[in-house]
């Protein structure tokens, strides 16, 4: 089971115990204390839908308060939705290169790892093996664990939960501007407002497989780098 999905499980417990004990948990944190004014912001611009002028931006809050239950949805009936998130970018780039190409995505991967382990990605595809081993690496899993802990999707009050929605909705809104191809592919799977989670380490991986020639070299380049860490 994965990370996020055992931290949604462990807050869900603890949010239903505080609910039915009526004790309010109050955390003096400035993460929380962000989080409460960013869904008041948010809660506010509900006041457009009063106006024929901002009928769009009403639209829009609807829309992204609805994709997120399916969002949320997604962690529990998928085994690793972070690693779902990363395979899905790197199935699009891979579908842009050429079967020798693809092979020697796999001779530099396999030339890097250990034996074992090359034998026991070999059976796996290619898009898989690069998102396993992308979130197992350090610096991903340590960036991914740090935001799980600060924006728990299950929160106790409204304005709490709203201030998680709203980080998630500008991030997805980033992503669909800087990465049209990648923001409509996780849209198809629901996934698009959970891209928060992994925004800082991907937003790193999407610049350098952007950064080269081709986009066999860059993966490669990539590849090369995580694992020579």
């Amino acid at each position: 089971m994965s990370y996020l999905k055992l931290k949604m499980q462990a807050d869900r417990a603890i949010a239903l115990s505080i609910e039915r004990s009526l004790v309010q948990l109050k955390k003096d944190t400035t993460s929380t204390v962000q989080s409460v004014r960013s869904g008041a912001e948010r809660a506010s611009w509900y006041g457009s839908c009063l106006f024929d002028d901002y009928k769009d931006v009403c639209k829009q809050l609807r829309q992204e308060d609805t994709r997120m239950l399916l969002s949320i949805r997604q962690v529990y009936q998928r085994k690793d939705v972070v690693l779902d998130m990363v395979e899905i970018y790197f199935k699009i780039k891979l579908s842009r290169i050429s079967v020798p190409g693809q092979h020697n995505i796999i001779r530099t991967i396999s030339e890097k790892l250990a034996s074992h382990a090359s034998d026991k990605f070999s059976k796996l595809s290619i898009a898989y093996t690069i998102a396993k081993l992308i979130t197992e690496s350090h610096d991903f899993k340590a960036s991914h664990i740090n935001i799980i802990n600060k924006s728990s999707l299950v929160a106790v009050s409204v304005l709490s939960f709203y201030g998680k929605m709203q980080t998630a909705a500008l991030s997805a809104r980033k992503l669909q501007f800087s990465d049209p191809n990648y923001y409509s592919a996780l849209y198809k799977e629901n996934l698009e407002l959970l891209y928060f989670m992994i925004e800082p380490e991907m937003n790193k991986i999407i610049y350098l497989t952007n950064s080269g020639a081709s986009d066999e070299e860059e993966i490669i380049f990539l590849m090369n780098k995580i694992l020579t860490k």
